[in-house]
């Protein structure tokens, strides 16, 4: 009878036991299904709250579909600019008449006189002055230059000389006239007693264009 007792007992203590684990298993699984369901409530809110707005873009795109966007402008690219090389041109201009001078100072050579305006040589570079030129007897040294009577003086960079009693051509540096029509003479002078001949002379000049 007590071994009946105790079989009894231990039968009665299972299904207690039993019956918990799936009263708590119930609990288990209810809870479950409403943290699913509070989810999914949620996740339909975010889902309608997104089908709002994009029904509402809908109509803001519908609105304007009417408007018309004209293309950007295309600007045409610049024709690039033909660089054409420039080329250098030589002339000259020959100086007429001729003269000599025994004095020691500059004295003007008559007959030679002529008018030069740098202005009439667009793209002027460079002008020389080339005078034929020798001493009588090779005694000492003869110089000749170019002077405005204009402005009354020396031509800078037009002088040149010789110390021969041979004819020598003779080349000046580079010479810079005054702006302007202006009247040039040649002048010469010679450092010893000796005469300095002067034959002839011509400018050359250089332009670019």
């Amino acid at each position: 009878m007590i071994i009946d007792l105790i079989g009894v007992s231990s039968g009665t203590a299972y299904l207690l036991i039993n019956s918990k684990f799936k009263v708590q298993n119930s609990n288990q699984i209810q809870n479950s299904n409403s943290n699913q369901e509070s989810i999914k409530t949620e996740a339909d809110k975010r889902i309608a709250s997104i089908e709002g707005k994009l029904a509402i873009l809908e109509e803001r795109i519908a609105g304007q579909s009417g408007v018309t966007v004209a293309p950007p402008t295309r600007v045409p690219a610049a024709p690039k600019a033909t660089v054409r090389p420039k080329t250098r041109s030589t002339q000259y201009i020959t100086i007429s008449g001729s003269g000599s001078s025994s004095k020691n100072d500059w004295e003007s050579l008559t007959g030679t006189e002529f008018y030069f305006d740098p202005g009439d040589y667009p793209g002027l570079i460079d002008v020389y002055f080339e005078a034929n030129m020798k001493l009588f007897n090779g005694n000492g040294m003869a110089f000749v230059r170019l002077y405005d009577a204009t402005h009354g003086v020396g031509v800078q960079g037009s002088e040149a000389l010789a110390n021969s009693q041979t004819n020598t051509v003779s080349v000046s540096g580079r010479v810079s006239f005054w702006s302007g029509r202006n009247l040039i003479k040649v002048q010469a002078k010679s450092l010893t007693a000796d005469t300095a001949v002067y034959n002839s002379g011509r400018l050359k000049i250089i332009s670019e264009n």
